[in-house]
C-alpha cells in the first residue's frame, strides 16, 4: 500500500470528517463501553466517536504509520494501533466497530464484514460508511487515463486497489443475522474553489496509489494533467467561480442481538 500524507488528507477535513459524523450520531447505542474505530486516519473520526460517548475506552486502529503518527501527536492520551484492518481479528467484546471510508482499501468484503461483526459484542453495534462515488466522472477519469501508454504498465495494481459493492450486498450479508439493520446513502456536494483544489482532494486519497506508481514527478505531472482534462467537463464553474463536488457515500449500521 502507498503511503498516506496525513497533512494533504486534512486539507480537506471538515469535508472528510462530515460523513463520520453522520454516521456516529445515527448509532443507537447509548453509552459503549469499548469501541473501535477501524481505518482511523490521522484520528478525525476518532475525535467525533470521543466526542459522541466521552466515557467510553475507544481504540483507533490504521495500516498507515504516518496517519497514527499524526494521530498520537494530535491526541496523545488515547490508545492507538498501527494494524491492517485485512487481517483484523478483534475479540468478541466491543459495543462498537466502526469504520469511516475504510472498507473500500480492503478486498473480499464478504469476510471482512463478517470478521467485523464477529468482534461486535452482544447488544452492539457495526457502523460503517464506504464511498459510493465510482461513477464520478474523476473516478471515471482516473481508471480511464491509467488504462493509457505511458501510465498503463505502471497502474495493473492501483487500478485493482479499489472494491464497491451495492447497498443490498451488505443487506443479504448482515440483515438476517442482525436484530436492526439500517441503510442509506448520501450525496455530499462540496464547494471547490477550483479545478485545482478537486485535485488536490484526490491526490490526497482514491489517486494517491496511482500518482506514487509512477517512476517521476514528470509522469506524475502528465497523469494529473491527463485525469483532469478528461474529468473536467463533469464539474462546470459556477456563477462565482467556485465548483460543486458531488460525493456520494453508502452507510450501514447493524445491530447484534442482545443475546448471542
Amino acid at each position: 500500500m502507498a503511503q498516506w500524507d496525513p497533512n494533504l488528507y486534512l486539507r480537506f477535513g471538515d469535508e472528510r470528517t462530515q460523513p463520520a459524523i453522520d454516521l456516529a450520531v445515527r448509532v443507537a447505542l447509548e453509552a459503549p463501553r469499548r469501541v473501535i474505530d477501524i481505518g482511523c486516519g490521522p484520528g478525525n473520526s476518532t475525535a467525533v466517536l470521543r466526542r459522541r460517548w466521552p466515557l467510553a475506552q475507544i481504540i483507533g486502529l490504521d495500516s498507515s504509520a504516518e496517519m497514527i503518527e499524526r494521530a498520537r501527536r494530535d491526541a496523545p492520551g488515547q490508545q492507538w494501533i498501527c494494524a491492517d484492518a485485512a487481517s483484523f481479528n478483534g475479540e468478541q467484546g466491543y459495543d462498537l466497530v466502526y469504520s469511516n471510508a475504510t472498507l473500500q482499501w480492503i478486498p473480499d468484503h464478504r469476510d471482512l464484514v463478517l470478521r467485523l461483526w464477529d468482534a461486535v459484542a452482544s447488544g452492539g453495534a457495526l457502523a460503517v460508511q464506504v464511498p459510493a462515488n465510482q461513477q464520478s466522472p474523476l473516478h471515471r477519469a482516473l481508471l480511464a487515463v491509467a488504462e493509457r501508454e505511458p501510465f498503463r504498465k505502471y497502474l495493473d495494481g492501483a487500478r485493482s486497489l479499489f472494491t464497491y459493492h451495492p447497498a443490498g450486498f451488505y443487506y443479504d450479508l448482515l440483515a438476517p443475522i442482525a436484530r436492526r439493520y439500517e441503510t442509506w446513502t448520501t450525496e455530499y456536494l462540496h464547494v471547490m474553489k477550483s479545478h485545482d483544489d478537486l485535485m488536490t482532494w484526490y491526490r490526497g486519497t482514491g489517486m494517491r496509489p496511482f500518482l506514487q506508481a509512477l517512476e517521476d514527478d514528470g509522469q506524475r505531472q502528465a497523469f494529473e494533467s491527463a485525469v483532469l482534462s478528461e474529468a473536467r467537463h463533469g464539474y462546470p464553474v459556477q456563477s462565482d467561480g467556485k465548483l460543486l463536488f458531488p460525493f456520494r457515500r453508502l452507510f450501514f449500521v447493524a445491530y447484534r442481538r442482545d443475546q448471542l
